[in-house]
């Protein structure tokens, strides 16, 4: 911690928190709450288990079997992150509003409505013994801290007590990772709501896939779609990925790199906050784990990373794994719904919710039917509409507790010593849908998009669909075997980018949600650039800032705007940004990408706002399907969007250019060397209490100017709707990994291991990131030990 936060964190230490911490004790009180690291303690474990934290803080667990790793894991989560772990459960579970009061009861209906916890109980009857048992291990690790150590800070400033860690907590939270990288509701929201206001034919010039659905035209009410919209948006500010979700992963097999063995890069793009969404461990009991990478706290194994002989890594696959059903009510019983000519009782579950400040609490139900829960009576039950609109049903792929879940296939990952056992691993994951990476010591490498992914009888999957008659069910999942993969490829490589995997020949419907292909062709680009490539190429691809999507706009927009009639300052920024185009690099230092991507978002709002209106040109945005109706627009494939308008091509561009330089000008100042992407594309790790000031000067890291941006390999993600662009997703863990040398392997993540104010540890690898460097995954024995900072030995009672 700086000198300056720690004066800050002394001499605030009468508002932090109402009077609960002491004036003038503050930054004693952030020290003590810090875990123990080094020593003996003396808990739950059958025998001896050493945590040997290195130069980073990243704890590696020696145990002598499974259920102590696993109790130790648990332990060591909550030393660095049981507020992080705590915030993503109360989320999950529907219980933020006890800490947080009124404004959170909104998010705690719609999780509850949603129902991780729900999926999380009826789910662990089901569970094998073995993962039962890891799982209950890593909960009694957990609350084995909470005997031993002092609760982190924030639970002092919030008040919020700490109940004990259950395995439905862990599993709730996987299930919570599953619903933001498998989401389709928001785009049917959207469509419905366009259906609406503007008709199928401008709709379909929008999403071209859509097809007209007989009894499909939902009543919603006016607004109702864009509060859901908020809802799911909100939800994901607490530990979770947030928006704009992405990934780049690639392997190179041993043909084309310098050892003769098989690279791998992964890099997943999720929420950048403080403190980051992923832990970093290393995790070994002979014979059975020997295995590094990282995990989301709360939650056992190792999600992505390597182990002694394969290497693994995921993007998402942005499967359509979610459909809305419109349901029809029996007038006379309002939890009956039709189906087929019959009326079906729906599952009511009456809701309890704890609000802080109110003396009683708040009573709720969810209604579920066949086809999943209502979602459309939250918008009711929490004051934005007098009356609710026609019942929607969510049903969605997670709800199918089938056999394999993903903690289970994580585990088993873990332990995988060959293609055969990891492919066992694979058949078990079943959602979050993703694209999984694969190379070994042998030599192979290898892809496959997994995970359920639904057939329907009928429909797009785009809108809402009648959920009485029958016709719109989902038949069976895509079988595994027939799902898209490569088996050591005569290319010699595989990349994934979230870009469409399939051609029209492939037999199964799987997604319209493919992200634009800039980052995969930008990623294939660069690995046909060198016969041979090493571990730095791996990481200079990684962090790559060429947006192909200024390369791909240059000779459509530069001819538009150089029959413009500018001003001196005008003619000086279209000179500007015609030099960046000829090689177009987003980075920090350059006015290039400031003119573009401000021109290019004026534009955008020029050409889709005047018809869609604000509230629904934002729920747009929200669907990540924006960009490709753009560039529909701007290649001339999209006459039928502007038929019948005042509005074209050329005027939109023309007049987002002028606002684009008329906003860098008040934001920014007359002089435009100062207009550097940096100045306005800034990044800051935000804690969940650094919304609130003065909290942020102390939980907060940044602002950092920084480069890349959405359409980029080295992702750096900003929201749309706001300005100016403050980074919102980027990836929060970089991993690249050599064959032939596997304890070589590096890795970077954003802060630090520690989630503890006040820990050498809480962002100490920050500075590394952000300049596009890497530490070594110390995994060897000898390498761990030469390392070790701090090593805490638990022992048993």
């Amino acid at each position: 911690m700086s000198k300056a936060k720690k004066i800050l964190l002394f001499s605030l230490s009468g508002v932090l928190a109402l009077g609960a911490i002491a004036s003038g004790g503050s930054y004693w009180f952030v020290r003590h709450a810090l875990a123990k690291t080094e020593g003996e303690l003396i808990l739950g474990v059958s025998k001896p288990v050493s945590v040997m934290r290195d130069d980073y803080g990243i704890p590696h667990i020696y145990a002598s079997n499974e259920r102590d790793l696993m109790f130790a894991q648990g332990y060591v989560h909550a030393q660095d992150r049981l507020w992080q772990m705590e915030l993503a459960r109360r989320s999950v579970s529907g219980t933020l509003a006890e800490v947080f009061g009124e404004a959170s009861l909104p998010q705690d209906r719609f999780n509850r409505t949603i129902g991780f916890r729900r999926m999380a109980d009826q789910l662990i009857p089901k569970l094998d013994e073995r993962t039962k048992e890891a799982l209950q291990a890593y909960a009694d690790g957990v609350n084995a801290f909470r005997e031993k150590g002092p609760l982190p800070i924030e639970y002092t400033l919030t008040s919020a007590p700490f109940e004990p860690w259950q395995i439905s907590d862990s599993i709730a939270i996987g299930k919570n990772v599953a619903w933001y990288l498998g989401d389709n509701a928001v785009t049917e929201l959207f469509v419905s709501s366009s259906l609406k206001k503007l008709g199928f034919d401008k709709t379909q010039s929008l999403f071209p896939e859509i097809r007209p659905v007989e009894g499909g035209a939902v009543s919603l009410k006016d607004g109702d779609a864009r509060k859901l919209v908020d809802l799911i948006d909100a939800s994901r500010r607490y530990g979770i990925p947030g928006e704009g979700l992405g990934s780049n992963n690639w392997v190179v097999a041993g043909s084309k790199s310098v050892t003769g063995k098989p690279l791998l890069a992964n890099d997943m793009h999720l929420q950048l906050g403080a403190p980051s969404i992923f832990y970093q461990n290393h995790l070994t009991v002979s014979g059975q784990y020997s295995v590094t990478g990282v995990i989301f706290p709360g939650l056992p194994g190792v999600a992505a990373g390597h182990n002694e002989h394969i290497a693994w890594g995921f993007t998402n696959l942005n499967p359509d794994v979610q459909d809305l059903y419109i349901e029809k009510p029996n007038p006379n019983n309002p939890h009956q719904f039709e189906y087929e000519g019959r009326y079906e009782d729906a599952i009511v579950i009456e809701e309890t919710y704890r609000v802080k400040g109110r003396a009683e609490p708040v009573r709720g139900e969810t209604v579920i039917t066949r086809h999943g829960p209502i979602i459309t009576d939250i918008v009711k039950e929490i004051g934005l509409s007098e009356q609710t609109s026609q019942p929607l049903a969510l049903r969605w792929t997670a709800y199918d507790t089938g056999p394999g879940n993903e903690i289970t296939a994580w585990l088993t990952m873990n332990r995988a010593k060959n293609h055969d056992e990891f492919e066992q691993a694979m058949r078990l994951f079943a959602a979050p849908a993703q694209n999984i990476v694969y190379a070994d010591d042998q030599g192979n490498i290898g892809w496959r998009a997994n995970g359920r992914i639904p057939i329907r009888a009928k429909g797009d999957g785009m809108q809402p669909v009648p959920g009485w008659t029958g016709e719109y069910e989902w038949k069976s999942y895509i079988p595994w075997e027939e799902l898209p993969h490569a088996w050591n490829p005569p290319e010699g490589y595989i990349a994934t980018a979230n870009n469409r995997i399939v051609d029209d020949n492939y037999l199964y419907f799987i997604t319209n949600n493919w992200s634009e292909s800039y980052r995969a062709d930008r990623i294939h680009e660069m690995l046909r650039e060198k016969e041979r490539l090493t571990l730095q190429d791996m990481q200079r691809i990684q962090g790559d800032w060429k947006n192909l999507q200024a390369v791909q706009y240059r000779d459509i927009w530069l001819p538009i705007l150089k029959r413009g009639s500018w001003n001196a300052s005008e003619q000086q920024a279209l000179r500007t940004l015609e030099e960046w185009m000829r090689d177009p690099i987003d980075a920090p230092n350059l006015v290039g990408p400031s003119i573009f991507h401000t021109t290019l978002n004026k534009a955008m709002q020029k050409l889709l706002e005047p018809q869609l209106g604000p509230s629904l040109y934002a729920d747009f945005l929200s669907t990540g399907l924006s960009g490709r109706a753009v560039n529909e627009l701007f290649a001339g494939k999209n006459s039928n969007w502007l038929a019948g308008t005042d509005g074209t091509i050329e005027q939109a561009l023309l007049d987002g250019f002028k606002e684009a330089l008329r906003l860098l000008e008040q934001q920014l100042g007359g002089k435009q060397e100062k207009w550097v992407w940096g100045a306005i594309h800034t990044l800051t790790f935000e804690h969940p209490l650094g919304a609130m000031k003065p909290l942020n000067l102390i939980f907060n890291d940044g602002p950092h100017p920084y480069g890349g941006s959405n359409v980029t390999v080295g992702d750096a993600s900003y929201s749309r709707k706001e300005l100016p662009f403050e980074v919102v997703v980027g990836a929060p863990w970089r991993f690249t990994a050599d064959l032939s040398n596997l304890k070589a392997s590096e890795e970077i993540m954003i802060m630090g291991a520690s989630g503890q104010l006040g820990s050498a540890h809480y962002s100490d690898q920050t500075s590394m990131w952000l300049t596009g460097r890497y530490k070594t995954m110390y995994f060897d024995e000898a390498d761990v030990a030469a390392h070790t900072k701090a090593t805490l030995v638990l022992r048993p009672r």
